[in-house]
């Protein structure tokens, strides 16, 4: 008989004495949330330490109890060794962080098998929802579609099921479709050999998963590469030798807080898996933030929202974004506003306003709360971007036959301050559109309209009197003349008007220049005074 025949026939034979006498030990390795770096939960991984043959690894152990079936003995004498150590740690006031350990496929053949699991947890008191069952994809391949009548019975008694070695050569995306894991740890061969191909299949697997609401873990992170990869593309957690080798108990701290590592609580636990499950994997710009006491902290953003980022703030480095502004500062009181509504009113809420000249949409929805904490996914438009996109379509479709008789068109919101370019064929040095309204109006007064005529147009663009004015002459257009500038550097008689349109609650009105026949500057020559040409 050769000598690995002998071995299995050893560990078959002395399974039942192994487990007895304490040959057999769970090894812990943490599970790091990617997010925050800290220790989510941890993988019980059996270990045989045979007094003959010496430290047996689970390729050795585990074949031959899965060919006899007596795998079972194995699995539950580990799952019994978590309970207890559990239960150890309670009686001294730790917290419970959750354990997954691993079911072998044989053991779904056991009649009683949710009978002795919900039996040692609750021999022990252990809440269920503390524990998660691994069962790898091979195995529901196998057992087909027995294998979602097993995890909605493990859903029911409370238990989250992984998924686990995603992606290891079976039919992977039908399971995912199938079955309701809780969560899939996706195989350490995408990062054994980690390249091109394995970046992008990894990323679509994570898109994929966020979208159909599966939580993901990555096993193999041996670098900060990798890890640096899958906390770019939203991979929820992370498990490695970067992060851990497994070990003992005893040397794992027995799964309670200590002074070198960081472990999520219970209540953390729940904060962060909302937090983490949320997909910021769309083009659009977004980010999530913490927000307390009238201060935030980003705690991840796409690449969307940095390209946003520096499109509005080209000169900027992205680290300011993670440094509240100084209080006072209207930028700052308007954000400020805003994640405090969404905290309070746990609804989601949406402001705009003028960021270095670009009219922004910011909208924050409510996540999660812990202690005086609010987690917000925050998503930005740059309306000015968009709206030169949509005035291109929009002349594209014919309207710039409307529009040809006028030099500038602008929509204007004096409720927000703000003012965007429609359309333009002049050449002003200064137009509305790129600064708040008021500053617009200051900056196009100094440096377009002829001197002797800046205080009567200073009047016309009186926002705080317009509606007065337009009962007063019961129309929904104001126009006066004015020497603006030309493009040759004179001054020549345009007509300004203000056309009121309607927008819901919010006032708006159209600014437009236009320019005036010979017959019709003649007649303003008299009255105000000659152009200056």
């Amino acid at each position: 008989m050769s000598k690995i025949a002998d071995l299995n026939q050893y560990v078959q034979e002395h399974i039942k004495e192994a487990i007895s006498k304490g040959w057999i030990v769970p090894y812990f390795q943490p599970i790091v949330r990617s997010l925050t770096g800290e220790i989510s939960c941890f993988e019980a991984l059996a270990r045989w330490n045979d007094p003959i043959y010496g430290f047996l690894t689970p390729d050795i152990f585990i074949p031959p109890l899965e060919k006899n079936g007596d795998i079972y003995l194995l699995d539950m004498a580990i799952l019994e060794r978590i309970c207890k150590i559990y239960k150890e740690q309670s009686a001294k006031s730790f917290d419970f962080i959750p354990v997954s350990f691993n079911l072998s496929r044989v053991d779904l053949g056991i009649k009683d098998i949710h009978e002795q699991i919900n039996a040692i947890c609750d021999k022990y008191e252990i809440p269920h929802d503390m524990i998660h069952i691994e069962i790898t994809e091979s195995a529901s391949y196998e057992i087909g579609t027995a294998m979602e009548e097993h995890i909605q019975w493990f859903h029911r008694d409370g238990y989250k099921v992984w998924m686990d070695d995603f992606g290891n050569g079976f039919s992977t995306f039908n399971t995912m479709q199938t079955f309701s894991f809780d969560v899939i740890k996706l195989d350490m061969m995408f990062l054994r050999n980690f390249n091109k191909k394995a970046e992008i299949i990894l990323d679509s697997i994570i898109k994929m998963a966020k979208s159909l609401g599966i939580g993901t873990v990555c096993e193999g992170v041996e670098t900060m590469e990798h890890a640096k990869f899958l906390s770019e593309i939203g991979c929820e957690r992370v498990q490695g030798w970067y992060y851990g080798r497994p070990q003992p108990s005893e040397i794992a701290k027995g799964l309670k807080h200590d002074a070198e590592h960081n472990y999520e609580t219970s209540e953390e636990q729940n904060y962060w898996d909302k937090i983490s499950s949320v997909n910021l994997l769309s083009g659009t710009p977004e980010m999530i933030v913490e927000y307390s006491d009238h201060k935030w902290n980003i705690i991840t953003l796409n690449k969307f929202m940095y390209k946003a980022f520096k499109e509005i703030h080209p000169e900027e480095k992205l680290e300011i974004l993670n440094k509240p502004l100084e209080y006072g500062h209207t930028l700052y009181r308007i954000i400020d506003e805003l994640f405090e509504q969404v905290s309070i009113t746990k609804e989601n809420h949406k402001i705009d306003y003028i960021d270095n000249g670009f009219l922004v949409l910011l909208e924050a929805y409510y996540l999660a709360s812990l202690d005086n904490k609010t987690a917000l996914k925050v998503t930005l438009r740059n309306i000015y971007t968009e709206l030169e996109y949509k005035r291109n379509t929009m002349l594209e479709n014919g309207l710039v036959g409307l529009y040809s008789q006028f030099e500038l068109v602008n929509l204007i919101s004096p409720d927000r301050d703000a003012s965007m370019q429609i359309y333009s064929n002049a050449s002003f040095k200064k137009v509305y559109g790129q600064v708040s309204l008021a500053t617009g109006i200051q900056e196009f007064t100094k440096s377009e309209v002829y001197v002797d005529d800046r205080e009567r147009y200073i009047k016309f663009m009186d926002m705080s009197t317009l509606e007065a004015r337009y009962e007063d002459e019961e129309i929904n257009y104001l126009g006066e003349p004015f020497r603006l500038r030309d493009k040759k550097g004179g001054f020549r008689w345009k007509m300004v008007t203000l056309l009121k349109v309607q927008s819901g609650n919010e006032r708006q009105y159209l600014y437009e220049i236009q320019r005036l026949d010979r017959k019709n500057r003649e007649i303003f020559n008299v009255k105000y005074g000659k152009e200056i040409l």
